[in-house]
């Protein structure tokens, strides 16, 4: 008996509805008691009257009751043998499914009435956004139909003429009214339109004047309706519906009818909808010249804002959301230019907008994303009092891709320069340091004096420093012509944080790792990409030295045709102002002893040969973030080669 209460307190919770409870309440007895068939009809003065069925009907019911002073009647009939249930134990389950049901009601109640407001806050917000006319329509009858629990909604708007209704909108089992032309003077649709007065029926298809079409099947079960005019200050424009279906079955009871207080908001909603309609009728004119202006506007690939003289901005293209990097243009509308992100190194830009004069002003600007990614641009500044207004338009001519294929070029050429020195010059430099190398270790052993073999020792340090530069050199030259193989980054990852994490642990170093599963392999060598790895990873290492938290992470993302890794940290990241020197060769902030300045120019060699790109970027840990895209590897299908 435990058990069943606690699944009725359980059904209760989680029950929508009075009938959805009540049928749950209907199978819960009938896995109880062993039955085959169980039907529960409910009867309460403030409820619904609910009637349930669970299983197939067998033999001869024995039937069960419980009633109270206030009205409330449950009648139980079970069909089959009941195993070791007492009328009381069955009267008593009876009565604690009452009393859940009143609390489901008073919830249900609530929420329906919490649903009502809210649905009406939202419909004004249409009405005053002026949407399209069949999207209003559609919105409004979705909505209305949840909130009265009807499974047809229709919307039909007088023709021309004023003798048919055409159904504009039709929804759930009435969608087959759809498109569909309602005579006035022979439907019960049309006697709404025609006497603005509102309908309630407890079965429509007894209504006199009722319309069925001959490919109309679905109204055959139609029952409860509820038919609004739309009343606007010009006349009717035409009516909305809401109807209920008998679900068949001869021992399914009939829908609940609707209420006369449902009638009464039903026609409120009418009234607002037919304030939206002529609303949207009268500024349609006004919205297609002003959507016409704006496919100008926005057909435009240059980036195009539309400002006052205090720099607040009226109106912003397409091309100038993306280059501010905003989801929506409305985000715009009444900020500062400079709250956009855009400044001017020249001038101030707020003083330059407002001490514009006849002719239009050239220069450049940087742009600040959100995102944190900046835009250069070349700026023109019009002003428009010549066309009689006092805004200015701000023209803006994206040219980061350009600058920083120039950027990129320029570093090619370095490292090609850098590559022809250290071919020519890397062999020779390793013999005499070799010399060196082998002199400096005889010295040491042919002198006793402490002094000298100090000298020795350090000699072939400094050698050594030498040689692990020239390697360098030769690494940063080198054109490799063994055959590229597909490479999975994962494991090149997974492999350097479980290396560098065991060493970097007593250091008090946190080494993570985020690597997506479904990253595609790359073509390359595995040698270069490891390479690469570890030089970003060992950057991450120096810079986060001796700070707490330190935190390194390495991460992988698939990307369409691409695979995208970075390694960030938790360090105090690049300064801003040497941002664009990090990949030059030779250029460290280091020590002389700590690193050659080529890490970075190696990456970029071996990365730029695979076809892909090395950025920089802030981490959210606070310090650097690198991040490597490269295109993935072609897969092989059958006959087809795909990148996945």
């Amino acid at each position: 008996m435990v058990d069943l209460t606690l699944r009725l307190l359980r059904d209760a919770r989680e029950a929508t509805t009075l009938q959805t409870f009540w049928g749950r309440v209907a199978e819960l007895l009938r896995e109880w008691t062993g039955a085959s068939h169980v039907v529960l009809h409910h009867e309460a003065p403030s409820e619904q009257v609910v009637a349930v069925s669970a299983g197939t009907a067998g033999t001869a019911p024995r039937a069960f009751s419980w009633t109270d002073g206030a009205g409330r009647r449950v009648e139980a009939q079970v069909h089959g043998p009941c195993t070791d249930v007492t009328a009381e134990h069955l009267g008593a389950t009876l009565e604690i499914a009452a009393e859940l049901s009143a609390m489901v009601g008073r919830r249900t109640a609530l929420e329906h009435d919490q649903r009502l407001g809210t649905f009406v806050v939202e419909l004004s917000r249409w009405l005053l956004a002026a949407p399209e006319r069949d999207l209003m329509l559609r919105y409004t009858m979705q909505s209305v139909m949840k909130l009265f629990d009807a499974e047809g909604a229709y919307a039909a708007l007088c023709e021309p003429g004023g003798e048919a209704a055409l159904v504009v909108v039709a929804l759930g089992r009435s969608a087959e009214y759809n498109g569909m032309l309602l005579p006035l003077d022979r439907s019960t649709t049309g006697r709404v339109v025609r006497s603005g007065e509102a309908l309630i029926t407890d079965n429509v298809r007894e209504e006199p004047d009722v319309y069925i079409p001959p490919q109309v099947v679905g109204l055959a079960l139609a029952r409860s309706a509820m038919i609004a005019p739309l009343q606007s200050a010009t006349g009717v424009l035409g009516a909305i519906g809401l109807v209920r279906f008998h679900r068949g079955g001869a021992d399914i009871q009939p829908p609940p009818p609707f209420a006369i207080a449902d009638l009464h908001f039903f026609t409120a909603v009418a009234a607002h909808v037919a304030g939206g309609l002529e609303l949207a009728h009268a500024v349609a004119a006004t919205r297609a010249a002003a959507d016409r202006a704006d496919a100008m506007v926005n057909a435009s690939p240059l980036p195009l804002v539309l400002v006052d003289r205090r720099g607040h901005v009226h109106l912003v293209n397409d091309a100038g959301r993306r280059v501010f990097g905003l989801g929506s243009a409305d985000d715009v509308v009444g900020r500062p230019l400079q709250g956009l992100g855009v400044s001017c190194a020249e001038d101030d830009l707020s003083q330059l907008l407002a001490a514009r004069g006849a002719d239009p002003w050239h220069g450049r600007v940087v742009v600040t994303q959100p995102s944190g990614d900046r835009r250069i641009c070349d700026c023109t500044i019009t002003d428009l009092e010549g066309l009689g207004s006092r805004d200015m338009m701000v023209a803006l001519y994206d040219r980061t891709e350009e600058l920083r294929a120039q950027r990129e070029l320029i570093a090619r050429e370095k490292l090609a320069t850098v590559g022809e020195i250290a071919s020519g010059v890397a062999h020779e430099v390793n013999n005499p340091l070799t010399a060196i190398r082998m002199e400096a270790e005889l010295l040491g052993t042919a002198q006793k004096d402490p002094e000298t073999e100090a000298s020795a020792r350090a000699i072939v340090r400094e050698v050594d420093r030498a040689a692990s530069i020239v390697r360098s050199l030769l690494q940063l030259a080198r054109r490799s012509d063994t055959t590229p193989t597909s490479v999975q980054v994962n494991d090149l990852l997974r492999d350097v944080a479980e290396i560098r994490g065991r060493v970097l642990r007593s250091e008090n170093v946190d080494v993570q790792s985020g690597l997506d599963p479904a990253a595609p392999a790359v073509l390359g060598l595995g040698q270069e990409l490891m390479q690469v790895v570890f030089n970003l990873v060992l950057n991450a290492e120096h810079a986060v030295r001796h700070l707490s938290p330190a935190v390194i992470r390495l991460t992988t993302q698939a990307r369409e045709g691409w695979l995208r890794f970075a390694v960030e940290d938790s360090g105090p990241g690049v300064p801003a102002d040497i941002r664009g020197r990090i990949f030059d060769p030779f250029f460290s902030t280091k020590n002389p002893d700590e690193g050659s300045g080529l890490g970075l120019a190696i990456c970029q060699r071996v990365v730029s040969a695979l076809g892909g790109r090395i950025r920089l970027e802030e981490s959210v840990l606070g310090g650097a973030r690198f991040v490597v895209e490269l295109p993935a590897a072609p897969v092989r299908t059958g006959d087809e080669t795909d990148i996945r």
